[in-house]
């Protein structure tokens, strides 16, 4: 299978460059509670806001060529959107002044319904419209935010593909800037230490053996969930715009604590999933002696990820202490807004408090079934682990760390 995209670059600290863009794993269960989480509030422009953030990320792409004629750049918006498992785009209908474009698969439209309970009573494919609206107008050389769009058909509704309308506008929208790779730390990341049996090298090199593009369909079905190597900024406009503005509705904390609970359903599904899979069985657990192990294999893990270097500092069965060099998060949020006056890593806040609770609450190693009476016997019980940050890179930190402890 060809597919014209731009190849991804490495960085340090794990992290990865799309067209300039950072990218990242997460899974459809995150990504459906974070936007499950986002879409709660009303009347704050969160739908408008997933659809605008998405519409930057695909305008990079089509405007990341521009010796290419508009048809191969937008054949280069599908296929990317393929390789990095959001589903199948189909542009033949559309030209500068709009038109209408398929999607016959599609991670938001199908692959949410596995961590919802029941029936979307509105379409799910926010993300599809705006990375098909930057698409077009980046490939035809317009402006970002020329093309109003309408949602006819999705899978998330039951249809048999999604059909997306896009009509040009007389005015274009201002959308927001792309933040593109963020801003670092200049700072040595120390290697593994501490009493692990634990080889990260030979973690690493084993995974660089499997294949995390999309399949046929443009999906990328891995350790038991659908991944999507996905832009991070994409995640940290709609994560930090969200805080924006419930901070001026005074609900700042309540913000917050939504999305650092979007982050234990991460680590719930995401890290559970890895850590009862094949894969693991195969590369990690061979490694593991003690409970304590299974910490720092699945940090790992997470370090090829593309989110930053997570390092263990302290770990027993009552305490954990993270520290994550250059996390994307922080570097995002920078770009973004500038120095943080808060603690703003709120996915990795979930996710370490996440992994405690998989490896010494919830005993992943007897691969129980990752449902939703046992989340809720292990992140609802009365001795359930908590983090809390203490350094962050957004605030100007050499590192972000996490304190977990059990409450």
């Amino acid at each position: 299978m060809t597919r014209n995209i731009f190849p991804t670059t490495p960085q340090e600290f794990g992290r990865r460059l799309l067209a300039d863009e950072p990218v990242i794993f997460h899974c459809n269960h995150y990504n459906y509670w974070l936007q499950k989480t986002l879409l709660m509030v009303e009347d704050m422009g969160i739908e408008d806001l997933l659809v605008d953030a998405a519409a930057v990320q695909g305008y990079v792409i089509t405007q990341a060529d521009p010796d290419k004629s508009p048809q191969e750049r937008l054949q280069t918006a599908a296929d990317t959107f393929a390789q990095n498992g959001f589903g199948r785009i189909d542009f033949a209908g559309v030209n500068d002044q709009g038109g209408t474009v398929t999607t016959p698969n599609s991670h938001y439209g199908q692959c949410l319904s596995a961590a919802c309970n029941g029936d979307f009573a509105v379409a799910q494919n926010f993300f599809d419209r705006g990375y098909i609206a930057g698409a077009v107008a980046g490939a035809f050389d317009l402006p970002l935010g020329s093309f109003a769009i309408e949602t006819h058909t999705c899978f998330s509704l039951k249809a048999e593909q999604a059909r997306i309308q896009l009509v040009r506008k007389t005015s274009p929208a201002e959308l927001f800037p792309a933040a593109g790779a963020g801003f670092g730390t200049r700072v040595s990341c120390p290697p593994v230490t501490g009493d692990t049996t634990i080889d990260e090298g030979a973690i690493h090199q084993a995974l660089a053996g499997l294949d995390f593009s999309g399949n046929e369909e443009g999906l990328i079905p891995r350790f038991g969930v659908m991944l999507t190597d996905h832009f991070a900024n994409y995640y940290n406009r709609i994560s930090f715009e969200f805080v924006q503005r419930m901070k001026q509705t005074g609900l700042l904390d309540y913000a917050e604590e939504l999305l650092i609970e979007a982050g234990h359903r991460c680590a719930f599904n995401t890290f559970g999933g890895i850590m009862t899979s094949p894969e693991w069985d195969a590369v990690v657990l061979p490694q593991c002696q003690k409970r304590e192990d299974w910490i720092y294999g699945i940090c790992s893990v997470i370090n090829v990820l593309g989110w930053g270097v997570w390092r263990v500092h302290e770990v027993s069965p009552e305490h954990l202490v993270l520290r994550i060099y250059d996390d994307y998060e922080s570097r995002g949020y920078v770009a973004m807004y500038g120095r943080a006056t808060r603690n703003i890593c709120y996915l990795a806040m979930g996710g370490a408090a996440g992994l405690m609770n998989l490896v010494f609450s919830g005993n992943i190693h007897e691969k129980p079934t990752l449902d939703e009476a046992f989340y809720e016997r292990i992140f609802n019980s009365d001795h359930v682990f908590s983090s809390e940050q203490t350094k962050c890179m957004a605030r100007g930190d050499q590192y972000s760390e996490i304190h977990v402890r059990k409450s």
